[in-house]
Order: C-alpha cells, then structure tokens, then sequence
C-alpha cells in the first residue's frame, strides 16, 4: 500500500512549495494529491487555460519519485462561470438560489455546467493525461447537495428519467407512484416536479424515492461526462471519485461503470458521538470502517482510501482528540483490507478559510509535524519494514488479497436504495440501516471471518457457507430467487426484520407481512413492536438475556421450525424473536429482531458455530485479517488483549500483548 497526502499549492506562496515537497518526501510519502478545488487558478477566464504551475509541482513530485493523483476543479466552479450562466447555481425549495463562495454550488442538471466540466477536463486531459507521474484522476469531490436542485433544467430531466423509466406510459407513473391515494393523477410527464425536501410528511412516498434514484442518476451523468473526457486521453490511468460513506445523494453503483477504481473518504472520529460511555469513540467504528473498505473492492476489486483524518477536524459537534495510535491503527486498517494507496487530508493545515481548525500531516508553518504526522511516518517505516521481511522471505504483504483470518468469509447483502427507502418512511425513529450493516459486519469481524459485500445484480457465491442479508424492506422477484436458491442448494440464509415487505417501487405487498419469503423462513410475522426512545427491552436466547429496542417481529413458527430465541418481557412475553427453518438442502435464520451489538455478536457466533466455520473469538471492536500469509490484529478499544498468535511467534510489528489502538503482525505457517 503505497501513502500519500493532498496538497494545495495555489494556497500557499510559490517560495514554500519545493521546501514542502522535499519534507513530503522526507516523511516517507509516495503519493500527492492535487487540484482538486483549483478551478479558478486553473481557468481565470472562459477558455483561458493556466496549467504552468501545476506543471512545475507534477514536476516537482516526479523528480523526488513521488506519484501523483490529478483532480478535476469541477467542486468549486469560478466567479466567472456562476456570473455568466446563472443556472449552474441550484434552487433551493423556497426558491432562492444558492450564492458563489464556498464549494459544490452547482446544480449536475445544467447544461452550462456540463460543458464547462468537459471543457476543463479535456484541457486538463490533454497536458497531463500521458505525464509518467500521473497514476490516475479523481473526479470532482465528494458528489453531494445540500437540496435537490428546483431549476427548470433540473424538473426537465427528471421528467426525460421518468418518460425512460416508465416507458412513455404516464399511467405506469401513476400505477407505481400510487397515484390513486389522495387521487393525484397525471396526464404528462411535464407536470411532475421534483419533491422540494427529502421529506415525505404528505406527500408521495414513491416520488420520493424516484426522486432519489433521479438525483444519484444525474450526479452519475454529471460523473460521465468527466470521465468520457479523460478516457481517451489518459491511457491505462484509473479513474475515480471519493464517496463519503452512506451518503443519501450518491448510490456509488451508479457510477460504477465509469470508474475502474473506487475510493472513499474516512473520518472516523469527527466529533459527533452521542452520550459515550468509555473512551472507543476516540478510535471511530472498526465495523463502519470495514465494511467500507470491503464495500469499495466489492466494485472492482481494487480500491483506495483517498481522505484519512489526520486529526482533530473542524467540522465536527466537538473537537475530540484522537486516542494515541489512532491514525496509525487506520493505516494499517486500511491495507489489511487491500487498500491500493491511502491519501490524507491534508498536508497542512490552512491559516485561512472554514477549515482552520482541520489538522494536517504538518502545522500552518508547514515543517512541524503533528501528532498525526508522526503517527504518519511510524506506520510507513514499519510497512517499509514488513515489505523488507517479507522480500527476503520471498513473499508481500501488500499484494496478496484481504481475507479471513482462517480464510473462510461469508457474505453480507447490502442493497443501498434501502437507505432510501428507510429514510422516506423509516417507520421508528430509533431505525438505522447503516447501523444494522454495521452490527452484522462487526459481529462476524469479530470472529475472525473475512466479509465479503454483495449487491444488487451480483451472483451470490455458492461457496460463501453464510450469507447474512439485513433489512431488504424492498425486494423483487430476482432478489428472492437468489434467496431461494442459495438457501436450497445448501447455504446458511440469514434474514431479519424488515425484509420483503415491499415491492422494488416502495409499495406494500398484497397479503401478510413479508409473503414473498414466508416459504424460506417457516413462519409467520403476526405483528411488530418498536419501543420509545430510551427504553429497551429483552430477548433471551441460550440462557442469557440481552437487549433490545428498535424493532421486533412477534414470529410463529411452523411445526419444524425451531426458535432460537425469545422476548423475555413485555406483554408477549415468551414469543419467538429468531426462528430458524430447514429448508431443502440448507437452513434459513429469521432474525426478528433488531438487537443490540452483544446479541447480534451472539447470534452471529451461534450461526458461525452451527455453520462449522473456523472462527477465532475475540473482544468486541477487535479484528482480526489475512493478508496473504500474513495476520494483522487490529485493536479499536482501549484495553489490552493478547494476539492469538502460536508459541514463539515472531512479531514484524508489534507483540503478543496489544495495547489500546494498538497493531500486531506476524506470519503464520
């Protein structure tokens, strides 16, 4: 895994860039970012290109072997663009349309926009597309709004998406949208309009969703028209974008076809935690984390971390100071699951702007390193070091696949227009979708099992013993089909609440809850329960009790079925929460209900246990990877706990007792 920073010339004076250059390679970096938000330096007046200066620092890496990643300025669009075609600028729902000054202030519907982009992209594409230092392109930045953009331009696409979607039929519209509620029929695809918020209150619950896939399809346009522009021009390069993880604006597989690479921005800790009761929010989720960076491969099988939070931030609620080790665990996070580069944000940190308060790999006086930048240079020297031992045991740790810790993986199925769905009518206010992949992903994590992400439209492997799928609330025939076939052929089907109550349009089946999969779990859903805020509940399985308080499903089984566990309390007292049916050649699991992190970790442990997979138990928050025959523990809590390596292991990094936030390697075999 190679390491790199983001860094911004056109912000500091042109006598510091070849000093901050040579420190950047001092450090040990091999990678840096740059012009991503530079559009104005870059392009002063319409078609006037200045690229010089960009050229001496691409220049400047190359001569001290560092690579570079190239950005399209698309985020930040200049005065002079906004001024002469006003419409770039999006629509808010009370009309007003947003002003110049800050970043992503560009409706991805304008046609003026578009052109522009492809303008600079292609002058970009053209001096630098065959630079040797070059190594790829990320475009834009963080694909996102703060509304859905109310410009004509915007409804008018909207309606073409609907006019294709629906095959010119404004009554399949008014069938899927459920028109016939409330009677709001239409005639023409030129009388639909946007939803002004994400917000159903009253309004149609189907627009909005249709809205949402509409909104990611046009960022997804917007993608395109860069990409098709680089592509000529940039050779075998790849081509990328950073997603910011669970964002409702953009469903990365939109984009997929357009990118040969994927990446991601991490800030674990920002400072928005809730109510903690120990210090682990200083270290973020191991689960989201992962589940992200295995998320990323799932595309192409090749990703990379291009924003890592070098320190305090300034965007958070409050400014927490990260555990000691922290950067360093995220490092070595981020190539235990494959990572290709890691890149963080930034360099140094600005004296200037909104972000005066985010830190960097250096201070404002560019030389003095931060608590981050060291943390930077240690897990550099000691990848360095591996990467020697592993050469002269003619082997690497940085090209062999991520996986299990024994080698066994199973799957997890996320789907993301659920996150839409549960966000027009999430039903409970306690609900959280992301929060349940994560629970599932951190449960088997925690076993030392590799997880593999499934989406939509991918095959699911039959060689995967367990495939866990939480929360599919909208479900088609196809989706179902792969239900029942890897079920019948042999797998371990898990399944919980929230599944298969609605069709792919967000409309309810006609019958009982969750028809289309009764079959599959031997059982029936006779009613739900969710609990205030602040109360919770229990369910009891195995002899111990655990707690609950989002959502729960009040199951019966039928004659074959068993039940795994039980509601203690509460007047159903005694009724199923987890069912369990044989079906065909392999098993189904019916988790009802939406636990908490011990019972999800102990259901996960039951059903890892029954699957005979080769686990290796360890503390909550505690993973354990493979990468190629080396083993990587990585620990997210503040404790100390013991690697479960064999006698007389020799560590590469690390030793057998890891403290908090702390890292161990060691080879096995």
């Amino acid at each position: 895994m190679k390491i790199g920073t983001y860094y911004y010339p056109e912000q500091w004076p042109r006598e510091q860039w070849e000093r901050d250059f040579d420190n950047m390679a001092a450090l040990g970096l091999q990678i840096v970012h740059v012009g991503e938000f530079a559009w104005f330096t870059m392009e002063p007046k319409e078609g006037e290109f200045q690229f010089d200066w960009l050229s001496e620092c691409v220049e400047m890496a190359a001569k001290r072997r560092m690579e570079v990643i190239l950005c399209t300025p698309t985020a930040s669009p200049p005065i002079w663009l906004v001024e002469k075609y006003p419409d770039v600028l999006p629509v808010d729902d009370a009309g007003r349309r947003k002003r110049f000054g800050g970043r992503r202030h560009y409706s991805p519907t304008s046609p003026a926009m578009m052109d522009a982009a492809r303008r600079i992209t292609s002058a970009l594409a053209e001096r630098f597309g065959d630079h040797p230092a070059v190594i790829g392109w990320q475009i834009d930045n963080e694909y996102s709004s703060d509304f859905i953009d109310q410009n004509p331009h915007a409804a008018a696409a909207f309606g073409g998406w609907l006019r294709e979607k629906y095959g010119g039929s404004v009554e399949a519209l008014n069938k899927a949208w459920g028109c016939q509620f409330w009677n709001t029929y239409y005639t023409d695809f030129a009388q639909v309009k946007l939803p002004l918020t994400r917000e159903v209150k009253y309004g149609n619950p189907h627009q909005v969703l249709d809205a949402a896939r509409f909104w990611s399809w046009a960022f997804a346009q917007f993608n395109k028209v860069q990409a098709d522009a680089l592509r000529p021009k940039i050779g075998n390069r790849f081509v990328t974008t950073n997603f910011m993880p669970f964002h409702p604006d953009v469903n990365p597989s939109d984009m997929a076809a357009d990118l040969n690479f994927m990446a991601w921005d991490a800030y674990p800790c920002p400072g928005n935690e809730k109510s903690p009761t120990d210090q682990n929010y200083r270290l973020g989720d191991p689960a989201q984390m992962g589940f992200m960076h295995d998320y990323m491969a799932s595309f192409h099988h090749r990703w990379g971390l291009m924003e890592l939070q070098p320190g305090q931030v300034n965007w958070g609620d409050t400014p927490v100071h990260l555990y000691p080790g922290a950067v360093r665990l995220w490092l070595w996070t981020a190539l235990a699951h494959g990572a290709e580069f890691t890149t963080t944000y930034r360099y140094r940190q600005p004296r200037f702007g909104v972000e005066m308060f985010h830190q960097g790999l250096v201070g404002t006086d560019g030389t003095t390193p931060t608590v981050g930048g060291r943390q930077f240079q240690l897990a550099i020297d000691e990848i360095k070091r591996v990467k020697t031992t592993a050469s002269e045991t003619a082997a690497t740790v940085s090209t062999p696949a991520p996986g299990a810790a024994g080698g066994t993986e199973v799957g997890l199925v996320f789907d993301f227009e659920q996150l839409w769905e549960f966000g027009i009518l999430p039903q409970s206010k306690r609900w959280d979708y992301a929060r349940l992949i994560r629970l599932w992903y951190g449960a088997f994590a925690r076993l030392g099992l590799g997880v593999r992400v499934l989406r939509p439209g991918q095959e699911w492997p039959a060689e995967l013993p367990v495939i866990v799928a939480p929360g599919l609330q909208m479900v088609g025939g196809t989706l179902v089909d792969q239900m029942t076939k890897y079920a019948a052929t042999g797998g371990h089907l898990v399944l919980t609440c929230r599944t298969a109550l609605m069709d792919r349009t967000g409309q309810l089946f006609e019958g009982p809850l969750a028809s289309p999969i009764l079959p599959l779990i031997g059982g029936s859903i006779e009613a739900y329960d969710g609990l205030p805020e602040g109360a919770t509940a229990q369910v009891e399985m195995d002899g111990k009790k655990y707690p609950w308080g989002v959502w729960g499903d009040l199951l019966y089984g039928e004659s074959e079925t068993k039940t795994i566990a039980r509601y203690a309390d509460q007047f159903y007292a005694g009724a199923a929460a987890v069912i369990q049916n044989r079906y065909q050649g392999g098993l189904v699991t019916y988790c009802g209900v939406f636990g908490e992190e011990a019972f999800t970790d102990a259901l996960a442990e039951r059903i890892a246990t029954q699957s005979k997979l080769a686990i290796t138990p360890l503390p909550a928050r505690v993973h354990l990877l493979r990468r190629g025959p080396y083993r990587i523990l990585l620990n997210f809590t503040t404790d100390a706990v013991d690697a479960p390596a064999p006698p007389r292991t020799r560590f590469l990094v690390g030793t057998r007792k890891v403290d908090g936030a702390g890292v161990a390697v060691w080879r096995e075999g």
